[in-house]
């Protein structure tokens, strides 16, 4: 009753799947058969217990199951919210998460874009060359229009973004943040290889029957003309990784190396925020951390270098 009454009409059609899928993987096995006026404060505590152990969102989940609650508690259905007594747990991070660095150096940057040139094809190549180089989501590239491009000022629009609708339909809508909508300045060289590609598209598409020269045409496409599903990128990188025996980042983890390397150039937090649109702060002090932790150590040893010589 609380998604047909109170939420459906106010989110976005992919944050509504998101949380339907929540409902029907987690929310509602955990209360499956119960009726809500029996549902005690320690079965939902031991329901969160057991959302924290498995889940990276748990609180998310926590979140969406108290306001259904709030809900019954306000219609009269119940008399008590029973997630007003519990208590939320700390996720307990694991050895192998804490020691996970979901980016790459400079190093491992630059090799990982000279296996993709000479593993993958050139849409490939633009693809996460851009990713590394802007610092964007896969999904708002996955999104980009050559008319979100200004070759003059060497700059990409960043507006929309690819995600999952209803039924996992694939849809494309606006950013969901005013941050979010950002033009981010580019360097020479990327706005040459979109040149380069943008050449080869046309002439590629064109023989399998689509024109390409149109304000609207997607600068990433399959063969049908027809966005990439949301996970391709994810396979196409995975394969370089293992092929070529690199190390293993998620493509989220490319826009934590750019944020890495800006960091290590000096950039301030808040030039880092507004360059990625990125609300959460909190992951972008974690890298800045790791950053000037690693730069204190490099400090440290030209100091005893320095010393001895």
């Amino acid at each position: 009753m609380w998604l047909e009454s109170e939420y459906i009409d106010n989110v976005q059609e992919s944050t509504l799947n998101k949380t339907m899928r929540d409902f029907k993987n987690h929310i509602v096995p955990s209360f499956d058969g119960m009726n809500i006026r029996e549902i005690k404060p320690d079965h939902c505590q031991s329901e969160l217990n057991k959302w924290r152990d498995k889940l990276v969102n748990y609180r998310r989940i926590k979140n969406y199951a108290n306001r259904v609650f709030d809900y019954a508690l306000r219609m009269d259905i119940i008399d008590s919210n029973p997630f007003d007594k519990v208590t939320i747990p700390k996720r307990i991070e694991t050895i192998e998460e804490s020691e996970f660095e979901n980016f790459y150096s400079k190093e491992e940057l630059n090799e990982f874009l000279d296996y993709v040139k000479e593993d993958l094809e050139l849409n490939w190549y633009t693809y996460f060359r851009l990713l590394a180089y802007s610092g964007a989501r896969k999904s708002e590239l996955l999104a980009l229009k050559w008319s979100d491009i200004d070759f003059d000022t060497s700059t990409l629009n960043i507006n929309e973004t690819l995600t999952r609708g209803l039924n996992n339909k694939i849809i494309v809508q606006p950013t969901k943040t005013v941050n979010g909508r950002r033009v981010i300045d580019m360097d020479y060289d990327s706005m040459k290889l979109l040149k380069q590609w943008k050449m080869y598209q046309a002439q590629f598409m064109l023989k399998l029957g689509f024109n390409t020269n149109t304000p609207d045409q997607h600068i990433f496409a399959n063969t049908r003309n027809n966005f990439y599903s949301i996970n391709v990128p994810n396979d196409r990188m995975r394969n370089v990784q293992k092929r070529n025996g690199l190390k293993q980042i998620t493509v989220h983890g490319l826009r934590h190396t750019h944020c890495s390397v800006l960091f290590s150039m000096g950039a301030s937090i808040k030039d880092v925020q507004a360059r990625l649109g990125n609300t959460d702060i909190q992951t972008t002090i974690n890298i800045y951390a790791h950053v000037t932790k690693e730069e204190k150590k490099d400090t440290a040893d030209k100091f005893a270098k320095f010393m001895e010589n």
